[in-house]
């Protein structure tokens, strides 16, 4: 599958390379444009099949405001993973009532917009890239069901635990515990090589 993803930072790197480590082509969209995988965010949102909003919440919000975007992303399974992150990180701006992914969804009508890979630090990510067996959970929502099955089996073949999270307004959920991660990580000094699991007792 031809994966677009829209940023080129910590969060975006290591998941091209799972992604293509998953066999996937992976192109990413920026506004420095340079070399043969990094594209126009234009571009990469019109070439990818899936595409990952891999910026920060206020900068996908305004991407997903651009008519342009809106046209390229239309019928596509597009992954919010952002946070709507207060500038000292410590908060979050958006919460209780709706979530980042909802006012995405909400400006991309035609997208089928998926929360996911929200909860995961970006040092997590490069530690599986380098080959650390962790396998936090992956919770995945959306109120479409085949976009919300497609990136199920996405974050399977990255090789981490997937849940079904149910409906996007859940993400009003999931974004919390990212602060809640937050929290931990530097609140509490646990460091960010830190991540959720969901388990079962046995029967």
């Amino acid at each position: 599958m031809n994966i677009a993803i829209i940023g080129t930072g910590n969060m975006a790197q290591p998941l091209g390379s799972l992604l293509q480590g998953a066999g996937h082509h992976v192109i990413f969209g920026s506004r420095q444009v340079s070399g043969d995988r990094v594209t126009s965010i234009e571009e990469a949102a019109k070439q990818g099949e899936l595409v990952i909003l891999a910026v920060p919440y206020e900068t996908a919000l305004d991407l997903a405001s651009r008519p342009d975007i809106q046209q390229a992303l239309i019928g596509k399974v597009v992954i919010d993973i952002t946070n709507p992150l207060a500038t000292d990180y410590m908060s979050l701006t958006v919460g209780h009532i709706s979530s980042a992914a909802e006012r995405i969804q909400e400006r991309l009508h035609g997208a089928r917009v998926v929360k996911a890979f929200n909860t995961l630090f970006a040092d997590v990510l490069s530690a599986k890239v380098q080959g650390n067996p962790v396998a936090p959970t992956v919770f995945v929502a959306s109120d479409d069901a085949d976009a919300k099955a497609q990136v199920l089996k996405l974050a399977s073949e990255m090789g981490f635990a997937s849940v079904d999270a149910g409906a996007l307004t859940n993400a009003r959920y999931l974004e919390p515990l990212t602060e809640l991660a937050i929290q931990l990580a530097y609140g509490q000094r646990l460091g960010t090589r830190i991540g959720f699991q969901l388990i079962k007792a046995g029967e």
